[in-house]
């Protein structure tokens, strides 16, 4: 299991599905998100992920994230070192923001439910002040060759009648500090490294089929 430092956090404690789609709220991060607009959870297909690089053109507004899942990679026989590719195009946002973490600490008594433990990590993870980050600085940190990575914890895509128009990532960068990456564009392209492309769906499914197969797999050893 991958520990971190002091700022790891929990994104699933402080996750709110329903206020990222609340058409009558304006999301700051999310460059006020068209009212029409739905989210969609990528945790079945990201969770666990590993952003590799990022490469962005300022010139010509477009940005490419690579991915490389090994898990799907090895259930889906999809071969040795292959990475996903996310190709933004028409990039209107980037925006990764981090925490400062509050200094009273938390203190979980022994005996709690899973549930009064997750409170009292919300509460306190609440106190916390969201800071602004440099997206340049993020980009450049990324480098596989230096097993510098971006490990995706929790993921949705924000989709409006013409398709998707946002990415909110969550994770930890080099498996230590906890960020969180706002993506606003307008198209978005996925690729695999053999050079096809998939639909949105096809991607989603990768994960769903990986997830049902490893739940049968619980089922008959329990």
């Amino acid at each position: 299991m991958r520990t971190g430092g002091n700022d790891f956090k929990d994104a699933s404690a402080t996750s709110d599905d329903a206020s990222w789609a609340d058409s009558e709220t304006h999301i700051i991060d999310w460059l006020n998100l068209p009212k029409a607009t739905q989210t969609v959870s990528l945790w079945d297909c990201l969770h666990d992920a590993e952003i590799v690089s990022v490469r962005s053109n300022l010139m010509q507004r477009t940005m490419s994230l690579a991915c490389e899942i090994e898990h799907l990679r090895e259930f889906h026989k999809l071969g040795e070192g292959f990475q996903f590719t996310f190709h933004l195009e028409g990039v209107q946002s980037a925006r990764v923001l981090h925490y400062a973490i509050w200094p009273g600490g938390c203190s979980i008594p022994d005996g709690l439910s899973v549930e009064e433990q997750r409170k009292i990590v919300a509460e306190y993870q609440a106190k916390w002040r969201e800071e602004s980050g440099s997206w340049n600085e993020f980009e450049a940190r990324i480098d596989r060759e230096d097993e510098q990575v971006f490990g995706i914890s929790d993921a949705a895509l924000a989709t409006s009648p013409s398709g998707p128009v946002a990415f909110k990532l969550c994770g930890h960068l080099n498996y230590a500090t906890y960020q969180e990456v706002y993506l606003r564009f307008e198209t978005l392209k996925i690729s695999g490294s053999d050079g096809k492309e998939l639909t949105l769906k096809d991607f989603q499914q990768l994960g769903e089929k990986f997830w049902e197969a490893y739940s049968k797999r619980a089922e008959s050893t329990a």
